[in-house]
């Protein structure tokens, strides 16, 4: 019997893959840090949002009845999500759903819309991000958006390794019992703009834009609106994701991170960075699946990893099991872990990190996630109240 491709194979690994499994999902991922390490930044591009709980919801009930239940697809949940952290502190972040319809991207290379946000990568081999949306803050009531509020960012990814984009597995079916790829694109990159945070623009019909109340006390019609506005300037990675069903089933814990090494070129060294995934499986007969990349100037490659220890003893407030440190010998060494962004289902930390046997030491920012909990019905609603969906 003929057999339904579940997504398209572009020629280009970074392009749009069309994924049409029920369950299934494709995202794009940016983050950076600035120079001295006290600003760092997240943006995804999302088809199909992994980690939405109504997403998850609908595909448990087609599983249960796929008779009598439509298949959710990855196009009905296309999502927008960035945040920026100053240090151990989220400035501003939002999750933004739209309809189907504002959602475009290119099977020929990567160029992505999700309503207001849109990436592409140029001829020049830059990627242009421009990104936006209402932002929102955890308060004891649950999350709370800051409606006439803006977090906006508009940033370019110069890559500073060839191009050439690689593509591997990263949870078996073993595991999964699904398809799950990864795309490592450009995982060294210099990154620039700048990110703002502040009321949204009123404009009138005519297109122009009003005084704000600040800026007609203070007699100034060119004065810019009440905000926060921060030059950017450092360096960040860009991966892909892509598979057919949802991530959690089978996974008992999943961490993944990427540490940069910032070169001396005084010393005609360059720049060059490890980036990992580390899962294990609920399943204790199966053994854990580790994949460790090294990328610098003059390409990307993967390491053979002949043994992984991960001290699970640390956790979060509301129960979250993370590394205590984390070490693929001789390659990367993990420790010193400071939580950045506790959920109840994922965590983001940077560590201390001791790179090829300790002959350069930097910082690695990493995320442990659980995405088991996202089924659990108090958790899952209390997530989408945080998800705007304009108009």
């Amino acid at each position: 019997m003929p057999v339904l491709p579940m997504f398209d194979r572009p020629t280009d690994p970074d392009a749009w893959h069309r994924v049409a499994a029920p369950g299934g999902y494709e995202w794009w991922y940016f983050d950076a840090e600035d120079a001295a390490g006290r600003y760092r930044l997240v943006g995804i591009f999302l088809e199909g949002f992994v980690f939405h709980p109504g997403y998850l919801r609908r595909y448990t009930a087609y599983r249960r009845n796929p008779t009598r239940r439509p298949p959710p697809v990855a196009g009905e949940f296309p999502c927008a999500y960035f945040v920026l952290y100053d240090g151990d502190t989220i400035v501003g972040q939002f999750m933004e759903q739209v309809r189907p319809g504002d959602f475009a991207a290119s099977a020929e290379r990567p160029d992505v819309r999700v309503g207001a946000s849109r990436f592409r990568r140029d001829a020049d081999g830059a990627y242009r991000l421009s990104m936006a949306g209402t932002p929102w803050r955890l308060t004891w009531r649950g999350p709370r958006r800051a409606d006439g509020q803006v977090l906006s960012a508009d940033l370019t990814f110069r890559p500073l390794s060839p191009p050439g984009a690689t593509e591997r597995r990263f949870l078996s079916r073993a595991l999964s019992g699904a398809e799950h790829r990864w795309v490592v694109a450009d995982p060294l990159c210099d990154v620039s703009g700048t990110i703002h945070l502040g009321p949204a623009p009123v404009t009138r019909a005519d297109g122009s834009v009003p005084l704000t109340a600040a800026g007609a006390a203070a007699g100034a019609e060119d004065r810019p609106a009440v905000g926060q506005t921060i030059a950017f300037a450092g360096r960040g990675y860009h991966d892909h994701n892509y598979g057919t069903a949802p991530i959690g089933p089978g996974l008992k814990r999943w961490v993944w991170g990427r540490a940069i090494v910032p070169g001396a070129p005084a010393a005609g060294g360059g720049d060059r960075m490890y980036t990992f995934h580390f899962a294990r499986a609920r399943d204790r007969r199966l053994p854990d699946e580790v994949h460790l990349v090294r990328a610098d100037a003059a390409g990307r490659a993967d390491v053979p990893v002949a043994a992984a220890a991960v001290d699970w003893s640390r956790r979060s407030p509301l129960g979250l099991a993370y590394p205590a440190a984390i070490n693929f010998p001789p390659y990367l060494a993990l420790s010193n872990p400071r939580v950045i962004d506790s959920t109840p289902f994922y965590l983001r930390l940077v560590y201390d990190a001791a790179v090829d046997g300790g002959a350069s030491r930097t910082t690695a920012f990493c995320e442990v996630a659980y995405p088991h909990r996202l089924r659990w019905p108090v958790l899952g609603r209390m997530i989408e109240l945080s998800i705007h969906r304009p108009g």
